[in-house]
C-alpha cells in the first residue's frame, strides 16, 4: 500500500514533465540510479534546478520525502541534499544580484565623478552638458539623453544638449511649460516615467528632433532646491533632463534616483555658469565703459570742437546704457536752455518744462512711466509724440556750483534706472560739463586774444609811425650837412638803426602778435640797406638762407639792430669799393639760434684782426661795441668775428626762449 507521499509523486512528475521537463529528467535519472552517491548528486542538482525555476521550498520538501520513500533513500539525507542545494542556489543568485548592483553603483559613481569633475574644471556650459548626456546614457544603458534649459524670460525650455537625437536641433527646439512629457515634468517639479509613450496622450513629438522610434521616456526636472526641499518656485527651475529607449521600459527607482542626482549636480553647475557669465558680462561692460570714457576724455583733450565732442558723448551714452535716445542741453548766453546735441532723436523746438525744472533744481530726474507721472501732467503728450516710455535726466554742473545744462536718456520700454545707470550717466554728465566749460573758456580766450592782438598791432603801428617820423627828421637834418662830415655819418647810422627798429614793428603789425622770424627780420633789414646804401657802381647781392627760427618781439628788436650794424659795416667798409656778396644764414639746433653774416669783401687791416666776444681783442668801433653789448646783455648770447682770406664771418649765437615759439 502506498503512502501519501508515494501517491503524490506520479501526479507531480507528470505535471513537471509538462511544465519543467529538465526537472522531470533529473527525477527519471534518480529513479534509474543504483548508487547512493550518485543519488545524492542528483538530489543536489534537483534542489538547485528547483530554485532556478522559482519552485516553492515546501513543495520541494514534499517531493524529497516522496523520492526518499520511493527509492529507498533516507528521508533526512534526501531533504538535506535538496534543501542545501536550494539554499546554495538562492545565495548564489543573491551574490550575483549584489555584484550586479555594486557594478551599477560603481558605474553611477564613476559617471557622477566625471560630471562633477567637468563642473569643477570648466565653466563652459554647453561642453559640460554634452558630457552629462553622454555619461547618463552610458551609465543607465539608454539610447537617448537630452538636456533642456529653462528660460524665465520666455517661460519655455530650450534644447541645449543631446545624445541620440538630431544634434542640429540644439538651440532650435523650444517646449512650453506643461507641453509634452518634458514640459509636464517641468511644471510638476517631479520625475515623470512613461513605459510606452504611444499609450500616453500627453506625449508630443517635436518635429525635426527625430524621436519617433523611441517608446519609453523618463523626464526629470533640474531644480535648485532651497531649504524648503519640496517647495518649487519658478525661480528655482533650471531645466529638464530626459532619457528615452527604443522599446518599452520600466525605469527602476535606482535609475530614477541616479538621474535625479545628476539633475541636482547640473542645477548647481548651471547656476554657477550663469553667475560666471553675468560676472563676465559685467566685467566686459566695465571695460567698455572705461574704454569709452577714455575715448571721450581724449576727444575733449584733443579738440575744442564742442559740437563734435557732445555728439560723441550722446552716442556713447546710448551705446553703453542700451537706451534708444540721448539729449544734451546747455544754458545759452541769454540764460535759456537749448538743445546742444542729440542721438537717436530729432531736434525739438521748445524744451519741455520737466527738463527745465530738472536744470533749475539741479537734481536728477527719473521717470519710470512717462504716461502715468502725476508730477508732470504734460509728460504723457511729449512721450507719445517722441515715442519714449522711461527717461532719466542728470544735470550738468561745473565744480558742483553752477548748473550749465543736462543730459537725458530715453527708452521705449519700461526701465528702472538703478545705481549703475545713475553712476554712468553722472560720469557722462561730468565729461559733457567739462567739454562745454572748456569751449566757453576757449571762446573767451579767443575773444580776449583778439582784443589783445588788435591792441598790440595798434601799438606796434603807432611805434612804427613815430620811429618813421623821427627817422624822417634825422634824415632832413643829415641832408643839411656835408656828406662826408662825421656828424652826417653819425646821423646816417642813427637813421639806419631807427629804421631797423621800425621795420621790426612793421613785421609785428602784420604777423602773429609779438612773434616773427629771423628770416623776416633779415629781409626787412636787407631791403632797407639795399635802398639806402647800394648803388649801381658797387652792386651788392644778398642771400638769405637757413631755417625760419621764431623769435619774440624783444629779441627781434635787438636782432634787427645787430643785423643792421653788421650789414651796414659790411657795405660801408668791406664792399664799399666794388660791391660783392652778403650771405645771412640761420641755424637752429639744441635750443640755440645762430645767425651768420658773411661777406666776400677785401681783407681788413691788421688792426682789425680776428676777435671773439669775451676775449681781449674787443675792437674799438662803436658798431662792434653796440653788437657785443646787445648780444651779451639782451640776448644772453655770444658774438664772434672771424676775418679770413676769402670771407669775413660775423656769428651771433643766443638761446631760443620758450615764449618765442608760443
Amino acid at each position: 500500500m502506498h503512502s501519501p507521499q508515494t501517491a503524490f509523486l506520479p501526479m507531480l512528475v507528470e505535471e513537471l514533465r509538462a511544465s519543467l521537463p529538465n526537472i522531470s529528467e533529473v527525477i527519471d535519472q534518480l529513479a534509474a540510479s543504483q548508487s547512493n552517491e550518485q543519488r545524492r548528486v542528483l538530489l543536489r542538482q534537483l534542489g538547485a534546478l528547483w530554485f532556478r525555476q522559482d519552485g516553492e521550498p515546501e513543495v520541494l520538501a514534499e517531493l524529497g520525502l516522496a523520492l526518499s520513500e520511493l527509492h529507498g533513500v533516507e528521508p533526512g539525507v534526501a531533504l538535506s541534499e535538496l534543501l542545501l542545494a536550494y539554499g546554495a542556489a538562492r545565495e548564489e543568485q543573491r551574490t550575483r544580484e549584489w555584484e550586479s548592483h555594486l557594478v551599477r553603483r560603481m558605474a553611477e559613481l564613476k559617471g557622477l565623478h566625471r560630471i562633477i569633475s567637468a563642473a569643477n574644471s570648466t565653466l563652459d556650459l554647453d561642453t559640460s552638458m554634452q558630457l552629462v548626456v553622454e555619461t547618463v546614457a552610458e551609465v543607465i544603458g539608454v539610447e537617448v539623453c537630452s538636456v533642456y534649459l529653462y528660460d524665465k524670460n520666455t517661460d519655455d525650455l530650450t534644447l541645449r544638449a543631446t545624445h541620440g537625437l538630431n544634434s542640429a536641433a540644439v538651440g532650435q527646439v523650444r517646449i512650453r511649460i506643461g507641453e509634452g512629457i518634458t514640459g509636464w515634468a517641468a511644471r510638476e517639479g517631479r520625475p515623470i516615467a512613461v513605459r510606452d509613450v504611444r499609450r500616453e496622450p500627453r506625449f508630443h513629438i517635436e518635429p525635426g528632433l527625430g524621436e519617433e522610434p523611441y517608446r519609453s521616456m523618463l523626464a526629470v526636472p533640474i531644480v535648485l532646491f532651497s531649504v524648503e526641499r519640496f517647495h518649487l518656485g519658478a525661480a528655482k527651475l533650471q531645466g529638464v533632463i530626459t532619457v528615452q529607449t527604443y522599446g518599452p521600459r520600466d525605469f527602476t527607482a535606482e535609475e530614477i534616483n541616479f538621474v535625479e542626482t545628476v539633475a541636482g549636480e547640473l542645477a548647481f553647475f548651471i547656476v554657477n555658469a550663469q553667475l560666471y557669465q553675468q560676472t563676465d558680462e559685467q566685467l566686459h561692460q566695465k571695460v567698455r565703459e572705461l574704454t569709452t570714457l577714455q575715448q571721450v576724455s581724449k576727444s575733449i583733450a584733443e579738440q575744442l570742437n564742442l559740437e563734435e565732442v557732445l555728439k560723441l558723448i550722446v552716442a556713447k551714452a546710448v551705446e553703453l546704457s542700451r537706451a534708444e535716445r540721448a539729449d544734451i542741453f546747455r544754458v545759452g548766453n541769454d540764460g535759456r536752455l537749448e538743445l546742444a546735441a542729440t542721438y537717436g532723436g530729432t531736434p525739438r523746438g521748445e524744451i519741455p518744462g520737466f527738463i527745465v525744472q530738472a536744470v533749475r533744481e539741479a537734481r536728477p530726474l527719473a521717470v519710470h512711466n512717462a504716461f502715468n507721472d502725476s508730477r508732470f501732467p504734460e509728460l504723457a503728450e511729449v512721450a507719445a509724440r517722441e515715442n519714449f516710455y522711461s527717461l532719466f535726466c542728470m544735470p550738468l554742473r561745473v565744480q558742483q556750483k553752477r548748473t550749465i545744462g543736462a543730459i537725458c536718456l530715453y527708452t521705449r520700454e519700461a526701465r528702472h534706472f538703478d545705481y549703475e545707470h545713475m553712476r554712468l550717466l553722472s560720469t557722462f554728465a561730468d565729461e559733457a560739463a567739462i567739454a562745454i566749460e572748456n569751449a566757453r573758456l576757449y571762446d573767451e580766450s579767443l575773444r580776449a586774444l583778439a582784443v589783445k592782438s588788435a591792441m598790440l598791432q595798434e601799438m606796434h603801428h603807432r611805434v612804427r609811425n613815430n620811429l618813421q617820423t623821427i627817422s624822417a627828421l634825422l634824415t632832413m637834418q643829415q641832408r643839411r650837412l656835408p656828406p662826408n662830415d662825421r656828424s652826417a655819418i653819425a646821423l646816417r647810422d642813427s637813421v639806419a638803426r631807427i629804421q631797423a627798429i621800425a621795420g621790426v614793428h612793421n613785421l609785428l603789425c602784420r604777423e602773429d602778435v609779438g612773434v616773427t622770424t629771423v628770416d623776416a627780420v633779415a629781409r626787412q633789414i636787407v631791403e632797407s640797406a639795399r635802398l639806402s646804401l647800394s648803388s649801381p657802381e658797387r652792386p651788392v647781392h644778398f642771400e638769405i638762407r637757413g631755417v625760419q627760427a621764431r623769435v619774440g618781439s624783444r629779441d627781434a628788436t635787438v636782432l634787427a639792430i645787430v643785423l643792421n650794424e653788421l650789414i651796414v659795416n659790411a657795405m660801408t667798409h668791406g664792399l664799399a669799393v666794388g660791391g660783392g656778396v652778403i650771405i645771412i644764414e640761420t641755424i637752429e639746433q639744441d635750443g640755440m639760434i645762430s645767425v651768420e653774416v658773411r661777406d666776400d669783401g677785401p681783407s681788413r687791416t691788421a688792426s682789425a684782426e680776428s676777435t671773439t666776444a669775451g676775449t681781449s681783442g674787443r675792437g674799438s668801433g662803436l658798431g662792434l661795441h653796440i653788437i657785443r653789448t646787445l648780444v651779451q646783455d639782451d640776448l644772453q648770447g655770444e658774438f664772434s668775428l672771424v676775418i679770413g682770406e676769402e670771407w669775413t664771418v660775423a656769428r651771433v649765437r643766443f638761446p631760443r626762449h620758450e615764449s618765442d615759439t608760443q
